[in-house]
């Protein structure tokens, strides 16, 4: 039961992020590269704090910063997978964050790989990058942090309870 919850979970989680985000973003102008924001001169008085501005800001820095959060988390998730089911047996819920975690680095690996390739893309045509490409982005990368964080959680309860029930680590 518990590595189909995980299964479910797993596919269910992007794929519901994915959908949210592009009935968001079909209706907007998506941009890879965000659009530099001034501050509002008037304001208090009036408007906003800021106004989006015209100019794009270079993606490059934001991409590196989500790779590396990206690489920590498929590190982590890998790392667990490979030493944790040896120290803590006899969990049967540990299936299921075991299978998350190798959701997170499914979703991890393709969130870094779909971004380099919009990026790619978006370099030499901007108008590669809409809405649809933004929102499988958006899917795969908080999916991925979606499953990294519940198996993370549930694992704290496995090992909690195990604790609690007195069993032994290896």
């Amino acid at each position: 039961m518990w590595i189909w919850l995980g299964a479910a979970f797993g596919l269910a989680v992007p794929a519901l992020l994915f959908l949210i985000e592009f009935r968001i973003e079909r209706k907007l102008d998506i941009v890879l590269s965000p659009r530099q924001w001034r501050a509002n001169t008037d304001w208090p008085q009036s408007g906003p704090r800021y106004l989006q501005g015209t100019e794009l800001v270079d993606f490059v820095p934001r991409m590196q910063q989500y790779t590396k959060t990206a690489e920590i988390m498929i590190t982590l998730s890998s790392a667990t997978i490979v030493f944790v089911p040896s120290h803590v047996v006899g969990q049967p819920m540990l299936a299921f964050s075991v299978i998350l975690l190798g959701f997170a680095v499914l979703w991890g690996v393709l969130f870094i790989s779909w971004m380099s390739y919009c990026y790619e893309q978006d370099l030499y045509d901007p108008k590669n990058f809409g809405a649809l490409n933004s929102s499988t982005m958006f899917g795969l990368g908080f999916g991925a942090l979606a499953c990294f964080a519940t198996a993370y959680l549930t694992l704290a309860v496995v090992v909690a309870r195990a604790i609690a029930d007195g069993q032994s680590f290896k």
